[in-house]
């Protein structure tokens, strides 16, 4: 349904510039609010500059008083819980996407069956609106979207008083490292952006509001972009030390090779794991190892499944699979294979 959206936003970032040499690289607190720089590039009622990348603005008390009356009009926000609440069932592009991947992967998170009639139709309606996308982000999703509107609203926050500063940064860390975890390029960022958009604006409207919606954002991507604007001007931030992002629930277990650890990731199966334990029941090998190397204790480690999604995000459409599924790396994507671990 949303083909032709896709197409045009693929037309549109292919035209876009790559990262220029002897770009700057940013802070941490001025990447941070370069990701929110689409969603700040709306007014807001009681803030009357524009929150660029070099510092956050603090409201007097009589424009606190107009911001504040906004965020409980548009958004039911009153406080510090009514913010972080208002992410937990508000932003749920990437959600969706998260689950889709899994049937697109054939290792689907539930059975569609399971739905009523209803349920049913409106999940394959926005799993059919999303797979449009697929090509253009794969595993890296609609994040970037809600990343940025939801680090521009705890600015907003923050400029009225409802947050701390140490409360903004707090709260919006996590997404921080999420972005660095699925892109490294604004270029990159701004394509998640865009398709997060539409399939937001089709989730939330229907169709018939898209392409106007689909120009606005464009225009303000394509100003990113321009010479010595914020996307142009700045690099993307790599920090000297690596930041691990939360990105999959719950903390169950699985081992890894020391090999696929440092090397990459290239095989991987799921067996019934050990029930005493959390226990994913995943092994992760870099591939080539030997049995011997395998079979050998001290060559594997125990990490949780969120580091190994931050190790290779992709992964991520796979860890519902059942048991007795194994997937060897192509060089492209993951193939499925037959079950044969190793021997002892």
């Amino acid at each position: 349904m949303l083909d032709i959206q896709a197409k045009s936003i693929k037309e549109f970032i292919d035209s876009i510039p790559g990262e220029r040499e002897g770009a700057v690289k940013p802070t941490r607190a001025q990447f941070t609010r370069l990701l929110s720089t689409p969603s700040a590039a709306r007014r807001v009622p009681g803030i009357p500059v524009y929150m660029n990348e070099d510092e956050d603005y603090h409201c007097s008390a009589e424009e606190a008083n107009e911001v504040k009356a906004f965020l409980d009009r548009m958004f039911r926000i009153k406080t510090k819980d009514d913010l972080i609440n208002y992410q937990r069932y508000q932003f749920m592009p990437s959600v969706h996407y998260e689950q889709f991947m899994t049937f697109w992967k054939k290792a689907p998170l539930f059975d569609v069956n399971e739905l009523n009639p209803q349920g049913r139709a409106g999940f394959e309606s926005c799993l059919k609106d999303a797979e449009a996308f697929y090509p253009l982000v794969q595993e890296h999703g609609f994040y970037a979207w809600d990343i940025s509107e939801y680090i521009n609203l705890c600015r907003i926050a923050a400029a009225a008083g409802i947050i701390s500063d140490q409360d903004f940064n707090e709260i919006v860390d996590r997404f921080v490292c999420k972005a660095q975890a699925f892109y490294h390029s604004f270029k990159e960022y701004a394509l998640s952006y865009l398709c997060g958009a539409v399939y937001f604006m089709a989730a939330e409207n229907g169709v018939k509001k898209i392409d106007p919606f689909l120009d606005i954002q464009k225009k303000v991507v394509s100003n990113l972009f321009e010479e010595n604007a914020a996307w142009n001007y700045f690099s993307w931030y790599r920090p000297q030390e690596r930041e691990w992002a939360q990105i999959y629930p719950g903390n169950r277990a699985c081992f890894i090779t020391k090999a696929a650890y440092e090397n990459g990731i290239g095989y991987m199966y799921r067996e019934k794991g050990d029930p005493d334990h959390p226990d994913s029941g995943w092994r992760f090998f870099k591939g080539d190892e030997p049995d011997d190397y395998v079979n050998n204790p001290d060559n594997t480690v125990i990490v949780s499944l969120n580091t190994i999604c931050n190790l290779k995000p992709d992964i991520l459409a796979y860890l519902e699979a059942p048991f007795n599924s194994a997937y060897g790396w192509n060089g492209k994507d993951w193939v499925k294979e037959p079950f044969n671990p190793p021997k002892d």
